[in-house]
C-alpha cells in the first residue's frame, strides 16, 4: 500500500490548456464599426489594369431595335464614363459590353451587363442607368413563365408581382 500511495502523490492532476486568445478583442465584435457599410471604390484603389478583358452579350427582341438605335449614343457615353466599351449589332440583335485597358472598377462590367439586360427587357434608359450610377440599386429578372398551367391563375399572380399601376415592388 505504501508504494502505491507514493505513485499517486507524484502524479499531478492534468492541467487544462489555457486559451491565451480567449479574452482578446476581436475586430468583428467592435460595435463602433459598421460592418455592413460599403466602402466606395476610387480610381486610386486600382493600381494595375485588369489582366483579362471581360465581355457580356445580350440579345434583344426586334421591337426594341428602334428605341435602342435612338438611345445608343447615350448608352455609349454613359459607359465611356466608366471606361467600358459597347457595341450594338442590329443584324444579330445583340448588345455587347466589354472592359477596356482603362477600366478601373472591376465590378462595373457586372453593372453594365445588368444595364443592357434591362434595356433588352423594355426598361427605359433613364431608369436603367440607376444600376450603373448607384451602388445601392441592383436588379434581377424573375422568370415566371412556368409557374402554373391555369392561365387565369397565372395572370392573377403576375398582377400581384407587378403591384399597383404596373410598378414592381421594391423587394420580392
Amino acid at each position: 500500500d505504501f508504494a502505491m500511495a507514493d505513485v499517486e502523490d507524484d502524479v499531478a492532476p492534468a492541467k487544462r490548456p489555457t486559451r491565451k486568445f480567449k479574452n482578446l478583442d476581436k475586430p468583428w465584435e467592435d460595435d463602433s464599426v459598421d460592418h455592413w457599410k460599403n466602402e466606395p471604390f476610387a480610381k486610386e484603389d486600382m493600381k494595375n489594369p485588369l489582366t483579362e478583358a471581360s465581355s457580356f452579350a445580350v440579345l434583344f427582341p426586334a421591337y426594341r431595335e428602334k428605341y435602342l438605335r435612338e438611345a445608343w449614343p447615350q448608352v455609349t457615353s454613359l459607359l465611356k464614363e466608366h471606361s467600358l466599351s459597347c457595341q450594338l449589332d442590329l443584324i444579330e440583335g445583340s448588345m455587347t459590353v466589354s472592359t477596356t485597358r482603362k477600366t478601373w472598377d472591376p465590378y462595373s462590367i457586372i453593372k453594365a451587363r445588368d444595364l443592357i439586360k434591362l434595356l433588352a427587357r423594355s426598361v427605359h434608359l433613364q431608369q436603367a442607368r440607376k444600376i450603373l450610377d448607384e451602388d445601392e440599386i441592383a436588379c434581377d429578372i424573375i422568370k415566371i413563365g412556368g409557374l402554373c398551367r391555369n392561365k387565369e391563375r397565372f395572370v392573377k399572380r403576375r398582377d400581384r408581382l407587378l403591384g399597383p399601376n404596373g410598378s414592381p415592388p421594391k423587394a420580392v
